[in-house]
């Protein structure tokens, strides 16, 4: 074995001597295990290069592993029913095709290595979903102690420190057993960039990552609204509340990088970039300018290519190389410049952009249906439309929970791939946005029923020309409020003097996608994914 393979290789736990606490003949009746809702489940088990090696040896198709250096496994559709399978498992007799083989993922289920909700730190737990456990747990912590120990032995550790990937993103429904902090330091020693040694993925030539990252705070909007403001798009994502709400999923650093402010995110699978390298400016009154320059930028400006390979490099060297490493929301105008480059550049879901006269007025045939729907509401209901208060914020979260119980009721499409996991990780982004409305520059507008908060919804300024409504939550149970409560922001921003009105994009879900596009959009603005 050569040396670089001998570096690349997970030692996995011995099979003869690795503790189980699940008999077999309990797995074999389980109709959870292996199977998943969603064909990009984030729960799909993770392969190390050598795990994908053994993995392809004993049978699976190679091509069920994006990234040879390591990934997770692209599942396969479930041939008697909804959902998807591991490639690696036959429901017939519901056995692994590859068990002496697993890889470590599996090897250690129902027990589960993920990072704290801080990610700072790394934990053992329980998965709640494993039917056997939930019934009897007797002997599991002396059973989580034994695995612990394994874990946080010398080898297993520098191992796992190789592959941080393989431990996973927080879950409420795994059960906390004990923390593992020979496991965190090792980490966090291999990795000097804040939040991106439990997120991005190991370097195959091992050399340390030096570049510091800032954690992104509130104090920085100035800094990143002075450089966004010279990027002359309607993008929604070129502003900060949008990223910065979603810091509880997301590790946020910013470093300075020939000039450019550059933003990168630490997701479970590694380090990305949401936005390009944006050019530094600074504020002086209404407008921005290049910082240096003294004079107002005409166009928008391409990134140096020098920062943009920089900014690659350093994600390759965070994320070994992996598939992970891109820039997102790059505008339109900049998709041949960076192509002659030699980028690839791929479309991401466009943003949807109306008149705001339009929606305002939803006059003519085309908005029957809207504005039958707020007469409706107006009539029916007694409401107040009022600015949102720090004291409306308790009422406003339990209306998100009966929300995101309303959209998992529906039987739509919308809800079969990224929408569960949206519904289920947007509680933190919305929670972020209505704690910090001021600070992140957001404009927020309630609907008051009664007692009770029946609708919210907050946006900010784009531009001069462009006002983007954030977040918007509605009770759907009562007729008429969602669209209501949309058709008064826009009156609000056309009163303002915003010509134009985004919505953010539709995330891919088709049934968000027909709600969009029957407001009649004048745009799809589109946007772009750049990769080496």
């Amino acid at each position: 074995m050569d040396m670089a393979r001998r570096h690349d290789r997970l030692t996995l736990l011995p099979q003869a001597s690795l503790p189980q606490c699940v008999p077999s003949r309990a797995c074999f009746s389980c109709d959870v295990c292996c199977r998943f809702p969603e064909a990009d489940s984030f729960l799909r088990p993770y392969f190390t290069a050598e795990e994908i090696r053994g993995a392809v040896a004993h049978g699976l198709d190679p091509a069920r592993f994006p990234d040879p250096g390591g990934s997770q496994i692209h599942l396969v559709p479930n041939p008697s029913g909804e959902g998807y399978l591991c490639p690696a498992f036959d429901p017939v007799t519901s056995h692994c095709r590859i068990y002496d083989h697993r890889p470590l993922d599996c090897q250690i289920y129902p027990l589960a290595l993920m990072w704290s909700a801080d990610r700072r730190e790394a934990l053992l737990g329980w998965d709640t979903k494993c039917p056997f456990l939930r019934d009897s747990s007797q002997g599991l912590d002396a059973h989580a102690e034994r695995i612990a120990a394994l874990l946080e032995g010398d080898e297993m550790a520098a191992t796992l420190a190789r592959n941080p990937r393989l431990i996973g993103r927080f879950q409420d429904d795994v059960v906390v057993l004990r923390s593992l902090p020979k496991l965190t330091e090792r980490i966090r020693s291999r990795f000097e960039v804040p939040g991106s040694g439990f997120a991005a993925g190991p370097p195959r030539n091992p050399r340390p990552v030096s570049r510091t990252l800032h954690p992104l705070t509130l104090d920085d909007r100035p800094r990143f609204e002075a450089a966004l403001a010279l990027v002359d798009t309607p993008l929604a994502h070129y502003a900060f509340a949008p990223h910065f709400i979603w810091r509880g999923l997301l590790d946020y650093g910013w470093t300075e990088i020939a000039g450019h402010l550059c933003l990168f995110a630490a997701s479970p699978d590694g380090l990305f970039m949401p936005l390009p390298p944006l050019l530094m400016g600074r504020e002086t009154g209404s407008r921005s300018e290049v910082r240096g320059s003294g004079h107002p930028v005409p166009r928008t400006p391409l990134p140096d290519p020098s920062a943009l390979s920089a900014c690659f490099e350093f994600m390759r060297k965070s994320n070994g190389g992996s598939g992970v490493s891109r820039v997102e929301n790059v505008p339109a105008e900049w998709v041949s410049e960076l192509q002659a480059l030699g980028y690839v550049l791929k479309p991401k879901a466009p943003d949807y952009l109306y008149r705001t006269e339009d929606l305002a007025g939803l006059a003519g045939d085309r908005y029957k249906s809207q504005r039958a729907a707020c007469n409706r509401f107006a009539r029916t209901q007694t409401f107040r439309y009022a600015p949102y208060r720090d004291d409306d914020r308790a009422r406003c979260m339990a209306l998100y929970d009966i929300w995101t119980r309303q959209q998992e009721a529906r039987s739509l499409e919308a809800l079969d791939r990224t929408g569960r996991w949206m519904l289920q990780d947007s509680a933190s982004a919305h929670a972020e946005a209505l704690a910090h409305h001021r600070a992140l520059g957001l404009t927020g507008r309630v609907i008051g029923l009664q007692d009770r908060v029946g609708a919210y919804t907050f946006g900010y300024a784009r531009s001069a020309s462009v006002y983007c409504v954030l977040l918007e939550v509605a009770d759907r149970s009562v007729p008429g409020l969602a669209q209501f409560i949309f058709r008064e922001v826009c009156r609000e921003a056309a009163a303002q003097g915003y010509p134009y009105i985004n919505t953010m994009d539709d995330s891919g879900l088709p049934g968000l996608a027909r709600s969009k596009q029957a407001y009649h959009p004048v745009n799809l603005v589109s946007g772009y994914v750049a990769c080496e």
